[in-house]
């Protein structure tokens, strides 16, 4: 509970409240996060992964495009 204080004695926080939700925020963010990659491991595992060569090499020409467009 200190750090909290601290926090919102710094004045990055006004209340221990308002600091107390921002860290369930990131909490929640995290286990979003950490779902969404399992998400990820379980497709490749799967095969349905796409090859990164193709992946940058589409990057590649939407960058091209972006560019010649913006001349």
């Amino acid at each position: 509970m200190q750090f909290v204080e601290g926090l919102v004695t710094s004045g990055e926080f006004e209340s221990t409240s308002e600091a107390i939700t921002e860290g369930v925020r990131l909490l929640m963010s995290r286990q979003r996060l950490r779902a969404d990659i399992q998400k990820g491991i379980n497709e490749l595992d799967a095969g349905l992964g796409i090859d990164g060569d193709e992946v940058f090499s589409e990057l590649r020409a939407r960058a091209k495009a972006a560019v010649e467009d913006a001349s």
